[in-house]
């Protein structure tokens, strides 16, 4: 009986080598047993697929890739194909610019044409060579064709969400339904970077996906929405509003530092700073004064906490509100209001320092924007904040530097110097007066300004 001819495996869709050598050069002649049996004999260790490719921290997937393989169509059966029409294919793949490639040998072809129609027309095209931006990707692709579903889903699970990106960009180059749909799939339940949702804006923006799953993928980019704004009314005010009305400080800093993240300009969800409604956050800034105001009269409160916490408390909302204003170019209106602040100035002479100097925190946040100029505020409304606010500054300094909360006292006094130097030079006069007075008597427990006033300055 004759012996059956062996039928190729079909484990492996084409094999990567490089580009033949030059005609001119002379091949070894092979001998009669070895032209006998062509066909190459399988590697004992084949390299695991994508094993080169290494995870970095913190971008491994928390994905089930069974129950994402679970929801999608199953993988075809690869067609029959006869001895005599399974005929390798050869083609050259390289990148553009690049003068050589790898030739890639596809070994079932009738396979790679059932599922992509980039592969079909290259075949039925006889096309000798394909430049691609990513030989690599392409690579990958090739083998993910004959891969199952669920090997398919481990695989993009392994080389993370950016990757899964760029793979997806191909799949719909080489137009292989399945390939596109896992990647979607993954991409949809994992979790993003903002650098990886910046990639999906871009290829969205390219590519008209109609698979059902975009849609969700869509919402989650939400490219439209603005964070500030909402059917219920402003959000961004309203979460200031409960943060300002915080009883427990160490959550208030937490959030404190999560809307002002989300407030950011590199933030994913706001993309208007325009939404912000400036009218509301001086509607809370006020209301921050008046409970101050309040507090100092010895007005019946609700709180129980001391006197001097509460106090703080509503320093610390002031302080982080006109931060907000400062990154939104909203401040130079809480400069005046806070020069304006004719009654809690006379209420923070009939107080201790030990109660009092946290008005002053308030006073130092706006002569530190002064002197880094990023205020534009009017020469009287300068001078007003400073006819106002730098005499008990002075007098308070001692005991910030006792409970400095992270201020940087260098700092604060070479802004303090600048910010003086904006004034009117008359107004300058009497403020450094004022200063070398007090630095007389306090020495370390008053600013230091005299690099300020160096040299000519005054008349």
């Amino acid at each position: 009986m004759a012996t059956q001819p062996r039928r190729r495996a079909s484990a492996w869709c084409c094999s990567f080598s490089p580009p033949p050598a030059s005609p001119d050069r002379k091949l070894p002649m092979k001998s009669p047993a070895q032209s006998a049996n062509p066909t190459p004999s399988p590697n004992p260790n084949p390299r695991p697929f994508l094993t080169r490719r290494i995870l970095s921290p913190g971008r491994v997937s928390p994905i089930d890739s069974d129950q994402i393989a679970a929801d999608l169509p199953p993988t075809p059966a690869p067609p029959r194909v006869t001895e005599e029409a399974s005929t390798d294919f050869k083609f050259q793949l390289k990148e553009k610019g690049a003068r050589r490639g790898f030739v890639v040998q596809l070994l079932d072809p009738g396979l790679l044409c059932q599922n992509s129609h980039f592969f079909r027309d290259l075949i039925e095209n006889d096309t000798t060579t394909v430049e691609v931006d990513n030989v690599d990707l392409y690579k990958d692709a090739i083998h993910l064709i004959h891969s199952t579903d669920k090997d398919f889903i481990a695989s993009i699970v392994k080389i993370g969400v950016s990757k899964a990106i760029d793979l997806l960009q191909v799949m719909c180059t080489i137009k292989f339904e399945r390939g596109i749909l896992s990647c979607l799939k993954y991409i949809e339940a994992a979790p993003w970077t903002e650098n990886e949702e910046e990639k999906l804006n871009i290829l969205f923006s390219k590519i008209k996906f109609k698979e059902p799953i975009v849609q969700d993928i869509v919402l989650r980019l939400n490219q439209t929405a603005d964070f500030s704004s909402s059917a219920e009314g402003d959000l961004a005010i309203h979460l200031i509003q409960q943060i300002a009305n915080s009883t427990n400080s160490s959550a208030r800093k937490d959030m404190q530092s999560l809307v002002k993240g989300i407030l950011c300009d590199s933030s994913v969800y706001q993309k208007d700073q325009t939404g912000l409604n400036r009218d509301s956050l001086y509607q809370l800034c006020n209301s921050c004064l008046s409970s101050l105001k309040d507090l100092f009269k010895g007005e019946v409160s609700t709180d129980t906490r001391p006197l001097i916490e509460q106090v703080s408390s509503q320093v610390e909302n002031l302080t982080w509100l006109f931060e907000i204003l400062i990154n939104n170019n909203m401040a130079e209106e809480f400069v005046d209001l806070w020069g304006s602040q004719e009654e809690l100035v006379k209420l923070h002479e009939c107080y201790s320092p030990m109660v009092r100097y946290e008005l002053s925190r308030v006073s130092v946040c706006v002569f530190i924007a002064l002197g880094k100029g990023k205020l534009q505020c009017k020469g009287d409304v300068r001078t007003q904040v400073f006819n106002s606010w730098f005499g008990p500054t002075l007098l308070d300094f001692g005991w910030l530097k006792r409970c400095p909360k992270g201020l940087d006292f260098r700092m604060f006094e070479e802004t303090l110097g600048k910010a003086l130097l904006t004034l009117p030079l008359v107004q300058q006069q009497r403020f450094f007066e004022e200063w070398f007075s007090c630095f007389s008597v306090r020495g370390m427990e008053c600013p230091n300004l005299s690099t300020a006033f160096q040299g000519p300055r005054l008349p």
